[in-house]
């Protein structure tokens, strides 16, 4: 499942590091760094000073420094923006989200989700799963020096949990060919997805000033949607994933920008009792398109070993799996990574450079590589984290894939690094992966 359930830290920290620099390198190969080490996060209350659990994937600005969000943290617990200066390694919080009243909402929104956007002018647009007038998440936009803007406040769900324009917005923006901005919500909606009657949720499009308008309603034949990618065909592509396993294990749809055709391209193949099929399940993140047609993604779960795919799809050909990530010990460990959760991103080399959340030789998690030609390999393990602190050197879990820059890659981890007594989880790092010359 999509990860929007809150994730309380707790309140000692029990660092492994003193500083933001600890680095590992391998013999004539990658060097690894950590950049930021986040807050550790109130037990009770999920506040820290500036940002905890980085569960969102960073993002470069026009001025070379790293952009990126919190899920909680932040005075209010709700989550922070943040900017990185690569240079002079120094961390400064944009904006902190605003507390929640007691029906959930407030002016801004809380708990952002997945990734800001790079937009034009400086401005990165983003969403927020939870809070805004109605408590039903927000979307808004930002500048480089932290003017924070609200863009759209979804409206309250009824009694059955559906309202017109959708809710708990959790995947990323896009901006389309015509500058227009695309998304979805999870949930909301005029239709009903799974047996606790939740809304499927919606896909929208808005100007970059905030006019808003519902492309399509999904139904229950098509799942909650996922992020989408505007191929240069034209369309919309996406996934959308099924609230309950009986019903399968997700879709691949596209659709046009003007929400007025909706194909399901690929239906994901229901898992057995060990969550293994033949074609993975449950794809969250945005496809990437290497050539005209040819699309890439991953899925979270399934496969042979119920570990997890990359799979291709092209109009020709269908999907195809290019990696079934492997089988896992009682530990959670294996070679190669589990639960390939991220989105994957191209390198100026062709590969594609993205990380599972899990697995690898300490279960927390891979950095890795496809090439061209298909071939796959990690290029970093995360270290094993301290049983009682959730602490490590370099962080734990590293979700939402990675950013490249240069000759280097950049993502954060969303646990590890310091940890706390209580709850043995750590509160994340952001880092980087110099690649091998």
């Amino acid at each position: 499942m999509a990860k929007i359930q809150l994730k309380w830290c707790a309140i000692f920290a029990f660092a492994l590091l003193n500083a933001t620099t600890a680095t590992r390198a391998f013999a004539d190969g990658p060097q690894f760094s950590v950049l930021h080490t986040f807050d550790v996060a109130d037990a009770v209350t999920g506040a820290s000073q500036t940002g905890s659990q980085p569960d969102t994937r960073p993002v470069l600005g026009a001025d070379g420094a790293v952009y990126g969000m919190t899920y909680t943290g932040g005075v209010n617990g709700d989550g922070v923006v943040y900017r990185y200066d690569s240079e002079s390694g120094k961390y400064r919080v944009l904006h902190t989200f605003g507390a929640l009243d007691a029906n959930g909402a407030n002016s801004d929104g809380a708990n952002p989700g997945v990734a800001l956007t790079r937009g034009p002018n400086g401005v990165f647009y983003g969403v927020a799963s939870f809070g805004g007038a109605n408590g039903t998440g927000t979307i808004f936009k930002i500048t480089a020096s932290g003017k924070f803007t609200v863009l759209h406040a979804f409206s309250a769900v009824d009694a059955n949990l559906h309202n017109t324009d959708g809710a708990n917005p959790l995947r990323t923006v896009i901006i389309g060919s015509d500058g227009n901005l695309y998304g979805t919500t999870r949930l909301g909606g005029e239709n009903t997805c799974g047996p606790r009657a939740s809304g499927c949720g919606v896909a929208w499009v808005m100007s970059p000033w905030g006019s808003f308008s519902v492309l399509h309603q999904f139904q229950v034949t098509e799942g909650h949607a996922a992020s989408l990618l505007e191929a240069r065909d034209g369309f919309l592509y996406g996934c959308a994933v099924f609230p309950f396993a009986a019903a399968g294990a997700g879709t691949l749809f596209r659709m046009t920008p003007s929400g007025g055709h909706f194909e399901v391209l690929h239906r994901f193949s229901a898992v057995d009792a060990s969550g293994n099929n033949t074609d993975g399940a449950d794809c969250y993140e945005p496809l990437v398109e290497t050539d005209p047609g040819v699309l890439y993604g991953s899925t979270t779960y399934g496969g042979a070993n119920g570990n997890g795919v990359v799979f291709r799809y092209s109009d020709g050909k269908g999907l195809e799996i290019v990696h079934a990530f492997s089988a896992s010990n009682a530990a959670g460990e294996n070679a190669d990574g589990v639960n390939p959760f991220a989105r994957l991103t191209r390198g100026e080399d062709g590969a594609l450079y993205s990380t599972a959340s899990y697995g690898g030789a300490n279960g927390n998690g891979v950095i890795y590589r496809i090439g061209a030609n298909g071939s796959f390999k990690v290029l970093y393990t995360f270290s094993a984290t301290n049983p009682i602190t959730g602490s490590n050197v370099d962080g734990a879990n590293p979700d939402y894939g990675v950013l490249v820059d240069g000759d280097s890659l950049i993502g954060m981890a969303d646990y590890g690094g310091n940890g706390s007594v209580a709850g043995a989880i750590g509160n994340g790092t952001l880092y980087r992966l110099k690649l091998e010359e």
